[in-house]
């Protein structure tokens, strides 16, 4: 499953909204998120992914290192493909954001639906991956979002039962 740890991303924006459970209006958002990484993290969606818009450099083309990545497909197989979007929705994350201003003081959000991902290769191996992430704010999460509109924050994804096999050596 798609994860990333400490990883910098950009809050494009905040849509803070209201969703109706039964008769109630209850607080949500929307966070939309832009991150760049190599492009082996498109193998949390399908294998077939960097290959389709991956190739090895060929003569004279310049070897570029890809972002943790050694298998050698830098360049864009298909430079005139528009961003691909990926139909699939990803329930049940837990997401973490770090300002720069305040490290030790993270957003912890939970029950976090990650969905709406488009991935645009790039040059030298890497991926630009958007995506939304849906969740229930509480008034001053939301205010605190707000401000982070178009900044660069560090952010963590924990896909759900992450942690459940460390728990369970624990345990034994």
């Amino acid at each position: 499953m798609f994860n990333l740890e400490n990883h910098q991303a950009k809050i494009a924006s905040f849509n803070p909204r209201a969703e109706k459970h039964g008769e109630e209006n209850v607080s949500a958002g929307d966070l939309k998120f832009e991150v760049t990484c190599g492009n082996s993290a498109l193998d949390h969606f399908d294998k077939a992914l960097k290959k389709m818009l991956y190739r090895k450099p060929g003569a004279g083309e310049q070897a570029d290192l890809p972002l943790n990545d050694h298998d050698g497909l830098t360049q864009r197989k298909l430079p005139h493909l528009a961003p691909l979007k990926w139909d699939e929705d990803f329930p049940g994350y837990e997401l973490s954001i770090t300002t720069g201003l305040a490290l030790d003081e993270a957003l912890k959000l939970s029950d976090v639906e990650l969905s709406g991902f488009v991935f645009e290769a790039l040059d030298g191996g890497s991926v630009l991956i958007t995506f939304r992430a849906s969740f229930h704010p509480d008034g001053r999460t939301s205010g605190k979002l707000c401000q982070l509109i178009q900044e660069t924050v560090e952010i963590t994804l924990t896909p759900p039962d992450a942690d459940e096999p460390a728990q369970q050596k624990l345990a034994a």
